[in-house]
């Protein structure tokens, strides 16, 4: 019987500066959405897409403050972090 793992860390960061950031949330999920088979050619893409959308989704819901965040996706395995993707967006909430 096969065991399918769709536990995920997420981490935000501020970006204060170029070289420092400060690490504000972390967000722990059972979402599969990273784990959908893409072409190699398109993955980083769907991957960069999805992100950013769950990461505005959460912001949103917290409240965050305006800012740009680095926003990184590990993989929760049994014996270690997997890193999926990290990227930087700009957050900017909804009035």
């Amino acid at each position: 019987m096969a065991v399918w793992n769709y536990l995920h860390q997420i981490e935000y960061r501020r970006e204060l500066s170029k070289s420092q950031r400060v690490h504000e949330y972390t967000e722990t999920v059972e979402d599969q959405g990273w784990c959908f088979s893409q072409k190699s050619e398109q993955k980083q893409a769907w991957l960069a897409i999805y992100t950013r959308a769950c990461a505005e989704d959460f912001l949103a819901r917290r409240g965050a403050k305006g800012g740009t965040f680095v926003v990184t996706v590990y993989q929760q395995r049994p014996d270690r972090r997997v890193l999926v993707i990290a990227i930087r967006m700009k957050w900017a909430p909804r009035r």
